[in-house]
């Protein structure tokens, strides 16, 4: 064999093994893909966390609403309460 032919074997060689490196490096970023696809949230599994998320809301806006009509509803009664104490002889 020739020098040029021994030279362009040699090249191509080296490109065969940079070639095999390479695929072998993506079958193991293919590999992570996978996994990171299986442990992956869905459009539905968000969908339903915020769906969740809004019924929550919602219950928490209640009970704040709640908590405020209750809290001025005890307030008007002690003020009631303040003013029956004197007509029926309790201390103030």
């Amino acid at each position: 064999m020739t020098d040029d032919i021994k030279k362009t074997l040699k090249a191509h060689g080296e490109q065969l093994e940079l070639i095999a490196s390479t695929v072998l490096s993506h079958s193991d970023k293919l590999k992570k893909l996978d996994r990171i696809e299986k442990n992956m949230a869905t459009k539905s599994d968000i969908r339903d966390i915020t769906n969740t998320l809004d019924v929550l809301v919602k219950l928490a806006q209640k009970k704040d609403q709640e908590l405020t009509f209750m809290g001025n509803r005890v307030k008007r009664i002690e003020d009631d309460v303040k003013q029956i104490k004197p007509l029926i002889g309790l201390a103030v």
